[in-house]
């Protein structure tokens, strides 16, 4: 009898320690989703391209850290984040407004862009492995970022301009397209960026060139933690530029696209600026042709934070 209690204890302890375990690890987060009942953009989502600034509410994912389950419910505090372009050089590029747009992407046309829906989750991608993108800060390194329920912003940055100017195509230049602007209607404590795509290429008479954008935080005061990604996916000493690596660039995570979750660290954030630059990888090919005029860099940012 006195056996059989002891072994009943234990059980019930190790049970009460497993559950203590899973709660802790369980980490509420705040997300931007849209599945038609819990909608970060109100419907109906519009179509791009357009420089117009989007704004989206973010939810409450129970659990989200792990995403185990998907219980999204409004936070008791309202939450949202503005994403906008500012500063920009190329203003004038025909049929795709400016050089930085939202909801567009290559291939309508030889000369037009696709037009997308700003806000979306189609990555072109699949995080089959669970290793690249990271919802919390404190939680599992590639878990919690649903790329079937989280959407992202869709940002497509034209070439079309470097391509009227014959820009260089030295792996050395960089060219600045403006300023991302991340604005909070509240103060946020340690948001979580996750970037899907940095990369696009082109390919004409065999001869390949890549190019990807590249991202330098200009907020003062704030740095960045990367949690997970691609290996393509670099930080700068500053520990402020998101850079690709000095590698071929290709469109697919996994393959020569820069992607990934970083922590922007420290409390109390209201805006996040970020000055945005194209780069080609050096490869021998064009921008594009002069029938062929829709390439750039087609690719998404959503975000995640503690619940708070």
């Amino acid at each position: 009898m006195l056996l059989r209690q002891t072994l009943i204890v234990r059980v019930c302890f190790l049970w009460m320690a497993c559950i203590a375990a899973q709660t802790a690890f369980a980490q509420n987060t705040l997300e931007l989703v849209q599945d038609g009942v819990n909608n970060s953009y109100r419907p109906p989502v519009p179509k791009g391209p357009t420089s117009i600034p989007q704004t989206l509410s973010f939810f409450v994912n129970n659990n989200g850290s792990k995403d185990e389950g998907i219980y999204f419910q409004k936070p008791q505090s309202e939450l949202s984040v503005t994403f906008s372009f500012d500063d920009q050089p190329y203003i004038t590029v025909p049929q795709h407004v400016t050089g930085m747009t939202f909801g567009a992407a290559s291939g309508a046309s030889a000369t037009q862009v696709r037009s997308v829906p700003v806000v979306n989750n189609n990555y072109y991608f699949e995080d089959s492995t669970r290793t690249l993108f990271t919802a919390h800060p404190k939680g599992e390194a590639g878990r919690g970022v649903s790329l079937y329920n989280n959407v992202g912003v869709q940002v497509f940055l034209s070439a079309k301009p470097l391509q009227a100017v014959n820009a260089s195509t030295s792996d050395t230049s960089r060219y600045y397209y403006g300023k991302l602007r991340l604005q909070f209607n509240r103060p946020v404590n340690n948001p979580v960026i996750s970037v899907v795509g940095l990369g696009a290429t082109t390919n004409f008479a065999n001869k390949r060139l890549g190019f990807t954008t590249e991202l330098e935080l200009q907020t003062p005061g704030r740095t960045l933690v990367k949690l997970s990604g691609t290996k393509e996916l670099v930080l700068d000493d500053s520990k402020t530029k998101i850079l690709h690596t000095k590698s071929a660039v290709t469109g697919f995570c996994g393959s020569g696209a820069a992607c990934g979750s970083l922590l922007v660290t420290g409390s109390n954030v209201t805006s996040l600026v970020f000055s945005v630059y194209l780069r080609p990888d050096g490869g021998p090919g064009v921008w594009g042709t002069p029938k062929v005029t829709n390439s750039g860099d087609m690719w998404h940012i959503t975000v995640s934070l503690p619940e708070q």
